[in-house]
């Protein structure tokens, strides 16, 4: 990810091939979980009509007949951390609520990316108050049940990237909150997924 984004910052968000690589590891994930036998098997750019547009999903479970059963967007921001960060999170907030209008008993998780300092020239010395944005995943993440608020997510993975370090480290202690860290984010995603649809799985 770090090549790609140095090699060309600019294409590497707009045409996706940084955070695509996510994508990937995130279906690796849900493939060795058990979701590998047609037809709840993860796909990437998928479609799905949500309360009022079509919305392309990152990675999801879609069932045939019943509609997407699990969701996961995933997110990165390299740059601009404190401009840009208050639209991102209500874009997000505004896109699990409109899926959850339409599916409530959908389990949706959000993998966020920041960078522990920006790697794009001329923003190195960007400050960030990473302790007010977990404090914010932190209210919008922890959903149960399918009648919920619907701008919960089931589980949020907030992820903090050394990019300067080779090859570049995640922050294992970040964040304060080990609900939002990524060592267990599937394992937990997968749990509530199961307790909602036991009757797919033996």
């Amino acid at each position: 990810m770090k090549k790609i984004f140095l090699k060309d910052p600019i294409a590497a968000v707009r045409g996706q091939g940084f955070i695509k690589i996510l994508h990937d590891y995130c279906m690796l994930e849900l493939t060795s979980r058990g979701f590998n036998k047609k037809p709840l098997v993860p796909v990437g750019e998928a479609k799905i009509l949500t309360s009022h547009k079509l919305k392309d999903t990152d990675v999801a479970i879609i069932h045939p007949t019943s509609g997407p059963l699990l969701i996961i967007g995933v997110r990165s921001q390299m740059s601009s951390l404190s401009k840009n960060f208050l639209n991102y999170f209500e874009m997000e907030v505004g896109e699990v609520s409109a899926i959850h209008e339409r599916y409530p008993l959908c389990v949706v998780g959000l993998l966020y990316l920041h960078p522990l300092s920006s790697i794009l020239t001329g923003k190195e010395k960007e400050n960030f108050d990473f302790v007010k944005a977990e404090k914010m995943f932190n209210l919008i993440t922890g959903r149960e049940k399918g009648y919920d608020p619907q701008g919960l997510y089931e589980e949020i993975a907030y992820m903090r990237i050394d990019f300067k370090k080779n090859p570049p480290h995640l922050d294992e202690s970040f964040p304060a909150n080990k609900d939002l860290r990524l060592d267990n984010f599937f394992d937990k995603l997968l749990d509530k997924y199961i307790k909602r649809n036991f009757h797919l799985h033996k």
